[in-house]
């Protein structure tokens, strides 16, 4: 019984990262139109980023934890590959890019880490009974 209740609990894990994924990419494609319509809001929100590294760091380590354990099942390293690509994509951005690139390399952080899920899901289902 131990073994469907793990499962039952990565599989919330899964979904709730797959979400936040989904959730990152509505940010990316969002905030640059946003920023267009509401540039006279002077909001501490948006010229503190602080909170968004926080939000992706706690997303890239949630799906590295799922991402890991299921591995471990599937032994299929694509997923882990796409969380690796997600990562280093918003690092570029953030080391040598820039802000003003935030909306491209968000948008292809966030379908890399969806693809992640995505794959996952796919592997485990093969390797499922």
């Amino acid at each position: 019984m131990k073994h469907t209740h793990e499962h039952h609990n990565t599989l919330k894990l899964e979904k709730v990262g797959f979400y936040l994924s989904v959730l990152c990419a509505i940010h990316c494609i969002a905030t640059p139109v946003l920023l267009t319509v509401l540039p006279f809001l002077g909001s501490s929100l948006l010229e503190d980023h602080s909170w968004e590294l926080w939000f992706i760091a706690g997303s890239v380590l949630l799906a590295g934890i799922v991402l890991f354990k299921d591995y471990k099942r599937h032994l299929n390293y694509l997923p882990l590959l796409l969380l690796v690509a997600s990562s280093l994509t918003k690092l570029c951005e953030l080391w040598w890019l820039g802000e003003q690139y935030e909306f491209i390399t968000g948008t292809v952080g966030a379908a890399f880490i969806a693809s992640a899920y995505y794959f996952n899901w796919k592997y485990k289902a093969a390797t499922c009974c």
